[in-house]
């Protein structure tokens, strides 16, 4: 087998994420076409990190970040942003000082100075393409929503995963791994919101808490089909690694079996992805050296037709 990432079609999972972005942002009243709104809950810092790094792949999202910049960026919860950006490949972050310099000088919040550079990166041609605010949100982009009526911070960001949950019950843990925010700092605000009678917890160990769905279906004026959670964080910096990983050179040349080894390794750093998001792949540890190459490709596979189907 040849000895190069090239070997691997890695094309199905770079289609399917720029369109599930591209779906994402026109959920979050982006005015841009797409054939159709998310079907589940958009992570807003997950896909600002992942847009930034493959901004390359789509001209236009470079005009939608730049329009952001200047007139949403309050909505992003700083504390998310720099959580996750160790996962993401290195120039993301270099791409985020642009944003951030944007965000800080345009969209006049002070908040993004301590990540701005000195660049604000390449010339926009629209940064009119998202305006403060929709005059209808979308159900999927309810944690922005959250955030525009509470404030930043967790809150907002813990009621609307539990929100997307519809009614079910869900640990502290859990929605630390859906949030990135310390389990400590869940169960903390968890714990007021119930004691505020704003959502339920329950009283055996370890404690689990779920939303009144129906007061706030009602409340929110959001119908039968609610926005379910998927875990878009860890599947966008594995993706982002994958792709900037190929497109660097970075694999280039390797034998096939450090090919291999590298991209088991890559896998078992982000096995929370696919455990998470319930997404089946092949056990790398069941494949000796080079024979890992195939499954990985299979793992591709799966995790684009994910992303295809459940954006």
């Amino acid at each position: 087998m040849p000895g190069t990432m090239n070997s691997l079609d890695i094309h199905p999972l770079e289609e399917s994420v720029i369109e599930a972005v591209w779906i994402q942002w026109r959920s979050t009243g982006a005015l841009i076409d797409s054939d159709r709104n998310a079907r589940t809950m958009v992570d807003p810092e997950a896909l600002l990190l992942v847009s930034l790094t493959l901004r390359h792949h789509e001209r236009r999202l470079w005009d939608v970040l730049a329009s952001w910049a200047k007139n949403g960026s309050k909505l992003f919860s700083l504390q998310r942003v720099k959580n996750l950006l160790d996962r993401f490949p290195d120039l993301t972050k270099d791409r985020l000082a642009e944003f951030a310099l944007r965000a800080s000088v345009e969209g006049n919040d002070f908040r993004w100075r301590s990540l701005a550079g000195a660049d604000s990166g390449p010339p926009a041609r629209n940064q009119d393409l998202w305006e403060a605010y929709p005059s209808v949100w979308h159900p999927s982009a309810l944690m922005l929503r959250m955030r525009l009526g509470i404030g930043i911070g967790v809150a907002p960001d813990l009621l609307s995963f539990l929100i997307s949950l519809g009614g079910e019950w869900a640990s502290a843990r859990l929605i630390a791994q859906a949030t990135d925010y310390s389990v400590y700092s869940i169960r903390r605000v968890a714990d007021d919101m119930a004691s505020a009678q704003l959502i339920e917890s329950t009283q055996a160990k370890p404690v689990q808490y779920r939303a009144k769905i129906e007061a706030w279906r009602k409340l929110l004026g959001i119908g039968i089909e609610l926005p379910e959670w998927r875990f878009w964080h860890q599947v966008y910096s594995f993706v982002a690694k994958v792709i900037i990983a190929n497109e660097s050179g970075e694999w280039e040349g390797l034998s096939p079996y450090l090919l291999s080894t590298k991209l088991r390794d890559l896998v078992e750093d982000h096995q929370d992805a696919f455990i998470l998001n319930h997404i089946n792949l092949p056990d790398p540890r069941k494949y000796i050296g080079e024979e890992y190459l195939a499954a990985f490709a299979e793992t591709i596979l799966s995790l684009a037709a994910l992303i295809r189907n459940e954006v």
